[in-house]
């Protein structure tokens, strides 16, 4: 299929993506990519709504005119947007909406009402149709955000997170109906993990973008925290804003790092993206999920001359150990 794209060199990372599942249908990866680099994900079937959602809070703060079609909108955009209309409450309320949209991508409509930010903000919506089934709905393991779920003809219903590295993980499921209990989940992977059924009555959740603009990052980000903090060093999460992600120092001889976390799978989308930084980078460290190594080369030549560097995680993680 990159042989196909428009602007993708041969060879290209995008060539090891699954675009469809065995049964013809969409993948996680063409979800992902529809909404990164198509100017037609409202389209798409299972997150048009969810993107239509998007351009509408976007509106609400300001960011675009009412009169702005459903075009493409870039991950940048939507984080900046977001977390202004957060800050606008305070630092505060700034760190603890932030982290809730990080940490509970799913909430009660009770527990949303407690934080009048994130209500403010318009950001949770009810759950999409294509995450629910027989009115329940499951959180991936991983990420607790909803999983999708497909009807099979047989009567069963697969259920999945839409991160494809989770799915792959062990967080994927197979509900079949049963008299007795309604519905019974089955792990279909490594992870014997099974999540509760929850009704859909009652919850909110992001929307697709903001979970994948969001709170994936995020979790990278809070967990790369963890990480470098038990190795000794100080760290600030969301220094300023979102101008960058982490700063780290190390005790003694004054050593820091800038961090910029990035996770998008379109790799052609990240590098435009770095190469039109109007601040440009500077001495920023851009950090990608070890699993999108094959990245590195592409997105090192195009911040080569600015003064930035671009590791993954476990680079990262490494690097702070041996400093």
């Amino acid at each position: 299929m990159a042989d196909l794209l428009p602007g993708r060199p041969q060879g290209s990372v995008l060539g090891k993506l699954w675009l469809l599942d065995d049964d013809g249908m969409p993948s996680s990866a063409l979800h992902r990519l529809a909404v990164e680099a198509s100017e037609h994900g409202h389209q798409a079937p299972g997150i048009g709504a969810d993107i239509r959602h998007l351009h509408s809070l976007l509106r609400a703060v300001g960011m675009l005119p009412v009169s702005a079609g459903l075009s493409r909108i870039s991950g940048e955009t939507v984080q900046h947007a977001v977390f202004r209309a957060l800050g606008a409450a305070g630092f505060e309320a700034y760190t603890r909406g932030r982290e809730a949209m990080v940490r509970t991508p799913v909430l009660t409509r009770r527990d949303l009402s407690r934080n009048t930010a994130l209500v403010e903000l318009g950001a949770y919506t009810g759950i999409s149709p294509t995450r629910q089934f027989g009115g329940l709905w499951a959180a991936c393991p991983m990420c607790r955000w909803t999983m999708r779920a497909t009807y099979r003809p047989n009567g069963v219903v697969d259920v999945e997170c839409e991160e494809e590295r989770h799915s792959l993980l062990g967080a994927r499921y197979r509900a079949e109906p049963t008299a007795v209990e309604g519905w019974r989940l089955a792990p279909c992977g490594e992870l014997r993990t099974v999540p509760e059924l929850l009704p859909v009555e009652g919850y909110v959740a992001l929307p697709y973008a903001l979970w994948l603009w969001v709170t994936l990052p995020g979790l990278l980000e809070v967990e790369l925290r963890d990480r470098l903090v038990a190795l000794g060093a100080e760290v600030r999460l969301w220094p300023f804003g979102d101008a960058y992600d982490l700063h780290v120092t190390l005790p003694g001889p004054s050593r820091a790092w800038r961090i910029d976390v990035k996770t998008w799978a379109d790799p052609y989308g990240l590098a435009q993206k770095l190469r039109e930084d109007p601040e440009g980078p500077g001495e920023l460290c851009f950090v990608v999920p070890e699993h999108l190594r094959g990245y590195l080369p592409l997105l090192r030549r195009v911040v080569r001359d600015s003064g930035a560097r671009v590791l993954t995680d476990a680079d990262l993680v490494a690097e702070v150990e041996g400093a």
